[in-house]
């Protein structure tokens, strides 16, 4: 009896929690085949882009921060990759540190030209790093000329077989 009773309460309570799963949520972050949506970029002169300014053009965006040590050297390869092919593909480099000077001088120490590279000064608490779940792990995305996910998480390698 004992048994029964705690399979049928068992059962009860599985019929009851299946109920509470939302499968109309979306799934977290944005991948290949969606749209990505415009982001605000800040430049290291504070002045402001969207990243639907690149539209017409491949892109290559990567989110990353002074913190997170392979986050930062998949920023500086995925960034020499494109430079030494002289490829169309733009790169926008978007970091997530709070502090302005750590940014520009890890940019310094890693070669890169603040050209292409943008900052999130609200850190993890700005809305980008949100709706891109970053919690879950700094990614790329590689976007074609309309705005579409073609590839997340690309690496050179993977650039030279997509491109």
């Amino acid at each position: 009896m004992k048994y029964l009773s705690f399979c049928l309460l068992s059962v009860i309570a599985f019929v009851l929690s299946s109920g509470s799963v939302k499968p109309d949520l979306p799934s977290s972050g944005y991948y290949p085949g969606e749209t990505i949506p415009d982001i605000v970029l800040t430049d290291s002169e504070g002045n402001w882009h969207n990243l639907h300014d690149y539209k017409g053009k491949k892109v290559v965006v990567n989110f990353w921060a002074t913190y997170h040590a392979q986050s930062r050297a998949n920023n500086v390869q995925l960034y020499n990759y494109l430079q030494s092919r002289d490829s169309d593909v733009a790169f926008v480099s978007v970091a997530f540190d709070e502090n302005r000077n750590v940014v520009e001088r890890t940019l310094i120490l890693d070669r890169l030209e603040s050209r292409s590279q943008f900052y999130e000064m609200s850190g993890t608490g700005s809305k980008t790093y949100k709706d891109f779940r970053l919690n879950e792990g700094f990614r790329n995305y590689l976007i074609d000329e309309n705005g579409v996910i073609i590839a997340m998480n690309v690496t050179p390698e993977d650039l030279k077989t997509i491109l």
